[in-house]
């Protein structure tokens, strides 16, 4: 058969051409994507913040199927450092993945100040995750005042049932004053039971700045009695003032 020369032309360019192509990037293996974007682990562990949030903008623009499978398969190497391990878990959270979840409690536990913020950042999309608010409840309980205040903040923000029920209870045990801080503040902007009289403990609190803003949302209640409290006051002056509080509260307020 004989081919007329446009035909035979086009051949020729099709088989010419077809060994330059490349395999289409959505095509591409997750391996075979970190293959050919090599520089992209090197800059999540970069110290360079601009470096890190172009690598994760590529990992973006995968979308979360192909994205989550490379991101999985970078923190299966453990050669990731502890910079792109928390970036590639926080990513994970951005989709609602939750293999993320192990590295953000494990990096929220962690000694660098901004991996324990991305963590923290990164579980705030699990909210009402119930093995997750266990975890972070039970960091509650952890000998590190670093800890506790990273899980306490997470929790706030969470505004669990399990964590309003838990802070009243931990807080006269607490020593740490930015976790008491949290407890209070997170109490007072409730619907809690017993708000008031948590409050009214917090007004003997050792920290002045924990017991003004206790002070400050409970002399907002209507039908206060009338005392004299004030948050800069001796110890036993504001005694006398709670002591009429508790008072006041124990007949229904």
């Amino acid at each position: 058969m004989v081919r007329s020369p446009a035909v035979s032309a086009a051949i020729l360019a099709a088989i010419v051409f077809s060994g330059c192509s490349s395999t289409p990037p959505e095509t591409l293996t997750s391996t075979d994507w970190l293959r050919e974007n090599s520089s992209v682990l090197r800059d999540l562990e970069s110290f360079e913040k601009g470096r890190q949030q172009q690598a994760v903008a590529r990992l973006k623009r995968l979308g979360p199927d192909r994205g989550s499978a490379v991101a999985i398969s970078l923190l299966a190497d453990s050669q990731v450092d502890y910079r792109g391990e928390v970036l590639l878990a926080r990513l994970l959270a951005d989709w609602r993945d939750v293999r993320g979840v192990g590295y953000l409690l494990k990096y929220l536990r962690h000694e660098d100040q901004g991996a324990m913020e991305i963590a923290s950042q990164g579980l705030l999309a699990f909210k009402g995750n119930r093995a997750v608010i266990r975890a972070l409840l039970e960091m509650l309980e952890s000998p590190s005042a670093n800890q506790r205040q990273a899980a306490a903040g997470v929790l706030s923000e969470m505004r669990s049932e399990e964590m309003l029920k838990l802070f009243p209870k931990l807080y006269p045990k607490e020593s740490e004053k930015m976790v008491r801080g949290i407890f209070v503040r997170t109490v007072l902007s409730s619907k809690h039971s017993r708000r008031d009289e948590f409050l009214v403990e917090a007004l003997m609190d050792t920290e002045q700045a924990i017991r003004e803003m206790a002070w400050g949302a409970l002399k907002k209640r209507p039908r206060l009695p009338e005392v004299r409290y004030d948050p800069a006051a001796t110890e036993v002056a504001r005694a006398r003032a709670v002591d009429s509080l508790r008072r006041w509260l124990g007949g229904n307020g």
